[in-house]
């Protein structure tokens, strides 16, 4: 059975792009069939796995089918990384999705949905990024996911927003059914954790915080904040291409095996 996972926040900044495309990534090279659906105007996971994506035409991405009258469908905008992954891609004018599925009476909510029954049968798992609003396309996303991944940084800006986005997803599951929902702490140093030695710090009580405010929504694993990660991408890589051996790539891999393959 195919594994529809989103990742979103009602909040830029958070890493959510970059957790979906390295996930994604070393999930693929598992062996499993995957597709990454990006919904995003930042690109990030079209351009890490097909290069210059910002050459495509609009006709060439999601907005092609995220639209009342599909121009194409999401077949036809699968496109193959030499990474071992599929992606439809995303465009810089995404806006435009927006107000073009605004503009629907009904069924605007479920157009990726709809989408995703052609295709699914052919993947193992399907990565969706979605955009840093609570909008009509982060309804698309959510609405066929069965996981939804919310990366958080250690800020009250960051808690307030992803507040919010649990509080959408939970209010949209009495028309949805109940997701899977995991918050991230994205970004953190490891010292500032439980038994580190900056512990007792303002960042190590916000964890504390964090703790308290997501409870068992909150994963067990934390991404640390490293120029690993950001130095990969600049060089069209993942962080497991890069450096495989350094904490990132490995703390990305934990959060694989416990959030996505043994969740």
């Amino acid at each position: 059975m195919t594994k529809i996972l989103a990742f979103t926040n009602n909040k830029g900044g958070t890493g959510k792009s970059t957790l979906c495309c390295n996930s994604a990534h070393l999930v693929a090279r598992t062996g499993a069939r995957v597709l990454i659906i990006d919904m995003t105007s930042q690109t990030t996971c079209s351009t890490l796995f097909l290069g210059q994506a910002n050459t495509l035409t609009e006709a060439d991405t999601v907005l092609a089918f995220l639209k009342k009258k599909p121009d194409r469908h999401i077949e036809e905008l699968i496109y193959e990384s030499e990474k071992g992954l599929d992606v439809v891609p995303s465009h810089v004018s995404m806006a435009e999705a927006v107000s073009q599925l605004s503009a629907m009476q009904m069924g605007k909510e479920g157009v990726l949905r709809r989408e995703l029954e052609r295709v699914k049968h052919l993947y193992d798992f399907i990565f969706i990024d979605s955009p840093g609003d609570l909008n009509e396309l982060t309804a698309n996303a959510l609405i066929p996911a069965d996981r939804v991944f919310i990366p958080t940084r250690l800020n009250r800006t960051d808690f307030q927003c992803t507040e919010t986005t649990i509080r959408f997803i939970r209010e949209a599951e009495e028309f949805i059914g109940t997701r899977t929902i995991r918050v991230i702490v994205n970004m953190l140093d490891d010292r500032y954790l439980p038994g580190g030695i900056w512990e007792s710090s303002h960042t190590g009580e916000l964890f504390k915080q964090a703790q308290q405010i997501f409870g068992d929504v909150l994963s067990s694993v934390t991404i640390p904040d490293s120029a690993d990660i950001r130095t990969a991408f600049d060089r069209g890589l993942t962080v497991s291409e890069y450096r495989p051996n350094e904490l990132a790539a490995k703390r990305i891999l934990e959060l694989v095996n416990c959030e996505v393959l043994g969740g």
